[in-house]
């Protein structure tokens, strides 16, 4: 079964960078611009995993998102990693849920190497 990957982040270039490095990897990538959009697709696809930026526009920031994802019964199966620029967040992101923090710039490889230890595998 092919495990899909959630991407939420306002940067086409960073979405094509993961979906082309994840899609290589047999994943398949759903993607969106902002948090709220990550909640509202996460519970209506239920990802294996979300790969999380925390400044995006929208009603509220990825570090949020991640809250209402960690403790919502529809989507606290699907992990949270925080992709982001944000240096200075990683103590915020790990309180909200997420279960690992990746800065940008990133390595492709060690993305996938995240992606595969954190999927759900149901």
């Amino acid at each position: 079964m092919q495990k899909t990957i959630l991407i939420a982040d306002d940067h086409p270039e960073i979405r094509t960078l993961v979906r082309i490095t994840l899609s290589s990897d047999g994943f398949n990538v759903a993607e969106c611009k902002t948090a709220p959009e990550a909640v509202a697709l996460a519970k209506k696809i239920s990802p294996h995993l979300i790969l999380m930026d925390i400044d995006m526009p929208g009603e509220y920031n990825g570090i949020t998102a991640t809250q209402i994802l960690s403790t919502d019964p529809e989507t606290i199966k699907s992990p949270v990693i925080m992709l982001t620029a944000s240096k200075d967040l990683q103590d915020d992101s790990l309180r909200s849920g997420a279960v690992a923090y990746l800065t940008k710039p990133f390595s492709p490889l060690a993305l996938l190497k995240h992606v595969q230890l954190f999927a759900r595998n149901n």
